[in-house]
């Protein structure tokens, strides 16, 4: 099966795909796939948005950017620029994207070492790229479609929560956390969950807790630190 038609098996026959993959793991095509899709995306938004607008979305819910002398508001006013913004943005989606997915795997080999599952790391390097294989078209197609540069940053997450249904402003409790969540982080688990099924032959509860008790924890401690 090649990486096209293994794409396509994520979407109708999950299971099958990642039978596929436990004999041939790789992880090349979808990696490059999310990190060049996310740059592009990143650059087009950047590089068309309101600028001056989008100073004053992002700070006006700022509390500690408020309580800032005002020179010093001004001086990071001046700083923030459609340049700085835009290559930023760039470099951190080819080094954090990377990053996570390294994380992700490690976690993932680690928990197979301590319950058994007889699988490398590039196993679970290929599950973490794979299973993020969402895409950027919802956000590319706004993009597109929108005649308004003054377009909120949350055209780059809208199949979140937060764009769906709660509609916290920028700076506010919880907004980045909602903006995480969403439509992606559901199938990419769910996903995740169906591989761990598949290539350890445990019992559906066994493989939701393996995939699930990071996120778990890490939104259980990011939402007391976002409302305490």
């Amino acid at each position: 099966m090649n990486n096209l038609a293994l794409t396509g098996a994520l979407a109708t026959a999950p299971a099958t795909a990642f039978t596929e993959l436990r004999e041939r793991p790789r992880f090349w095509f979808p990696l490059l796939a999310v990190v060049l899709s996310t740059a592009a995306v990143v650059y087009w938004y950047y590089s068309i948005v309101d600028i001056e607008w989008l100073k004053d979305v992002l700070y006006a819910n700022n509390p500690d950017f408020q309580k800032l002398p005002e020179a010093d508001r001004a001086r990071a006013m001046g700083m923030f620029t459609r340049t700085t913004l835009l290559w930023s943005s760039l470099i951190g989606t080819f080094v954090v994207v990377p990053i996570i997915y390294v994380l992700s795997a490690l976690y993932y080999w680690l928990s197979a070492k301590v319950t058994k599952i007889p699988l490398g790391f590039k196993h679970w390097f290929a599950l973490a790229c794979w299973s993020s294989v969402i895409g950027t078209v919802v956000t590319a197609i706004l993009l597109a479609t929108s005649n308004n540069p003054q377009i909120g940053p949350g055209v780059m997450a809208p199949l979140s929560l937060n764009e769906l249904l709660l509609h916290r402003p920028v700076g506010s409790p919880g907004q980045t956390m909602f903006d995480t969540l969403g439509i992606p982080a559901l199938l990419s688990w769910a996903l995740s969950i169906i591989a761990v099924r598949t290539w350890s032959g445990r019992s559906w509860g066994f493989s939701t807790l393996f995939i699930l008790l990071p996120a778990v924890v890490i939104y259980g401690i990011w939402a007391f630190v976002a409302f305490k």
